[in-house]
């Protein structure tokens, strides 16, 4: 019995310092990510560049913003389409609209996250929820296949 309540105690610190470890991490709070083949065929193919902003207090946004009109829009347009985007999310939400900045509607999810292991954790619109790999410089979302997991990576923008 002393062993199981061990056990616990040492997967609850080392679940709380890999959560205290992501937390620390002030780099991933400023700026946002852009989806690597954004402006190229990626975005021609799905008609969106797309784009990742964690907030701070576990939220997370994904912005999906219509190609061709994409590729006209700067990095400092889409951060403040971000903060105006979560001023009128008060829970999670899927949001339509210019967000008094663009000239075309776009898409955006907020939702909450968690932590798991080295990972934040989100629903993602898929029968299983996406992960977010958090790297130097860029993040790995990854989402659940059919076959395999998808890997794509976005590139950390700081306007």
């Amino acid at each position: 019995m002393n062993k199981i309540i061990y056990t616990a105690i040492i997967a609850s610190v080392l679940l709380i310092s890999a959560q205290a470890g992501i937390a620390d991490n002030k780099d991933m709070y400023t700026g946002h990510y852009a989806r690597e083949g954004n402006n190229q065929s990626p975005a021609e193919s799905i008609n969106s560049n797309i784009y990742i902003k964690i907030y701070k207090n576990q939220w997370i946004g994904l912005l999906y913003v219509p190609y061709p009109y994409a590729r006209t829009v700067s990095p400092s347009t889409i951060g403040k389409v971000f903060e105006n985007a979560k001023k009128k999310a008060a829970s999670s939400a899927y949001l339509r609209g210019t967000f008094d900045q663009l000239a075309e509607n776009a898409t955006i999810q907020i939702e909450k996250f968690g932590y798991l292991d080295d990972r934040l954790v989100f629903e993602c619109g898929s029968l299983s929820p996406c992960t977010i790999r958090l790297r130097d410089d860029f993040l790995e979302l990854i989402k659940p296949g059919v076959i395999n997991e998808h890997i794509i990576k976005y590139n950390h923008v700081v306007e």
